[in-house]
């Protein structure tokens, strides 16, 4: 049987619906279940849907499904809403607390307004890599400036992976660029196991306007690894600086990101808001 209660969270409008009982073993979603359940308009809508797991490496694991069934390794604002959902409902107050993730274990900062109460996280991303294996990303050389053709069109894109795989692409930020051009390029042969795609405009050393098309998700208000993912590939670019942080601006808001020297590793700070509860009938 799968749980009924569930609360719905956003992380500037990245959305998820995060259900109870998954500490007591219930079973996985399917992938037809998640697209149904994730469907906006008959269902309860939302980018993905999460469950708590016990975890023998951190505090606790989050399990998180794409709306379209796929299995993502990280995603920075579903992250986010789970660190909320831990503390609030499952009374967890390790500060950081240790979320085990597939893309591996994450330390998550939380503060609120008052105790037991979170309204923002800061997470440790982890080391980005422009590593070709690491990405994954087929070909030899730089991961950086490289011309990819796609439908006709060339673009001049980074590669780096901050939890999952990205190609970043400065220049316009606009959503109907994301629209026109996201869908094909997040299937890129380049990226054997697909790729989010930022399409982003540098308005500063420290500011940069974003737009993003994630791998299992589509056109999205926000994505906390694609906004690490820009960060890092402006500073590789030479147009943002180290130890300094650079804010990104979404379509749904603003996060922070700080890349420390050497890329050691990097921190995302952004909001998490409870929408509401809800049982399925």
């Amino acid at each position: 049987m799968i749980p009924q209660s569930f609360i719905k969270y956003h992380g500037l409008g990245n959305d998820f619906a995060i259900f109870f009982g998954g500490m007591k073993g219930c079973p996985p979603f399917s992938t037809s279940l998640v697209a149904e359940l994730c469907r906006r308009g008959p269902g309860i809508g939302g980018d993905g849907i999460c469950l708590a797991r016990p975890s023998s490496i951190a505090d606790v694991r989050m399990e998180l499904i794409n709306s379209d069934g796929s299995i993502p390794e990280m995603c920075g604002n579903g992250l986010r809403c789970f660190v909320k959902f831990a503390v609030e409902e499952l009374g967890m107050t390790a500060n950081p607390l240790q979320v085990e993730t597939n893309g591996g274990v994450k330390a998550c900062y939380w503060v609120g307004r008052q105790e037991d109460v979170v309204d923002s996280v800061k997470v440790d991303m982890g080391r980005p890599s422009f590593a070709r294996d690491v990405i994954p990303m087929t070909g030899e050389g730089p991961t950086e400036n490289v011309q990819i053709e796609s439908h006709g069109n060339t673009f001049t894109v980074t590669g780096v992976n901050t939890g999952n795989p990205h190609m970043v692409i400065f220049g316009d930020a606009s959503l109907d660029i994301a629209k026109s051009h996201g869908p094909h390029l997040t299937h890129h042969p380049m990226w054997p196991k697909g790729t989010n795609v930022e399409f982003a405009e540098l308005l500063g050393p420290q500011e940069i306007q974003v737009s993003v098309w994630e791998r299992g998700c589509g056109l999205t208000q926000a994505c906390g690894t694609g906004a690490t993912a820009t960060a890092a590939s402006a500073i590789r670019l030479g147009h943002s600086p180290f130890d300094e942080p650079i804010t990104v601006h979404l379509p749904g808001g603003d996060l922070v990101i700080t890349v420390e020297k050497d890329y050691e590793t990097a921190w995302m700070e952004g909001p998490v808001v409870e929408l509401y509860r809800g049982n399925l009938s």
